[in-house]
């Protein structure tokens, strides 16, 4: 459980906090983001998780979620509705299993939840490679969001402990950071080939990232396809 990452967005009250933290000591997870969080102190979290030092070691805070994920190379946004584009799953154990492989053998995955109030909102969840749901009762399906964050980690702890990688030369993936470089230089080409005849393109752009995020690009691919694309940029401007 050591590759597993929290990133809470916006969380907006100081005992949730705590209660994540200790659904997250309750699993064996340390890794904790918080992202443009309410102001909190030390001893609201430590009122409701006892012994919270290990993960309050590991906290980080940033301004924004595009900060909070720039190293991470595959993000899982959590919400109890499908998302268009995007594969959605409600398969938490065979999800889980899958999930601890990948971290064994590619690294850190962040799970990423939404605030209290309003969840994670269609453009923070197109930023995810993949969405889970949990399956609840249809005519009351939503959790809070502690009880989100343990019944999420208690999956993955309880998936079958991953076999060591095996041998090969499969290259890491892309990380949100690279991806939003590509993203930003065919932003760049749609403009310079004004491809985009009515409308803001908002639905394009919005379309093409989802491809790139399904494409499950590897860093060195990103990289290829950005620098072909800013070629094609330079080029289309000197015509």
């Amino acid at each position: 459980m050591k590759n597993i990452i929290v990133v809470l967005h916006q969380p907006r009250d100081p005992r949730n906090i705590g209660a994540v933290v200790r659904a997250m000591l309750n699993t064996g997870v340390h890794h904790l983001r918080l992202v443009d969080p309410c102001p909190f102190e030390p001893e609201v979290i430590t009122a409701v998780a006892h012994r919270p030092e290990p993960v309050l070691a590991n906290l980080a805070v940033y301004p924004d979620l595009q900060q909070a994920i720039a190293d991470i190379q595959h993000l899982v946004g959590t919400t109890d509705r499908p998302h268009p584009n995007l594969p959605w799953r409600t398969d938490t154990r065979q999800w889980a299993g899958e999930i601890r492989q990948r971290a064994t053998r590619f690294g850190p995955v962040a799970i990423l939840f939404g605030s209290e109030g309003n969840g994670l909102s269609r453009r923070e969840l197109s930023l995810c490679h993949e969405i889970i749901g949990i399956p609840m009762a249809p005519e009351y399906p939503v959790l809070n969001l502690a009880q989100a964050v343990l019944i999420t980690l208690y999956e993955l702890q309880q998936a079958s402990p991953p076999s060591p990688p095996s041998p090969g030369t499969a290259e890491p993936p892309a990380s949100l950071a690279a991806l939003d470089t590509l993203a930003s230089i065919l932003d760049e080409l749609i403009t310079a080939t004004n491809f985009v005849k009515s409308g803001n393109g908002y639905a394009l752009r919005h379309r093409l990232r989802a491809i790139m995020t399904r494409a499950a690009l590897s860093e060195r691919d990103a990289a290829i396809l950005t620098a072909l694309l800013r070629e094609a940029v330079r080029r289309v401007r000197e015509r």
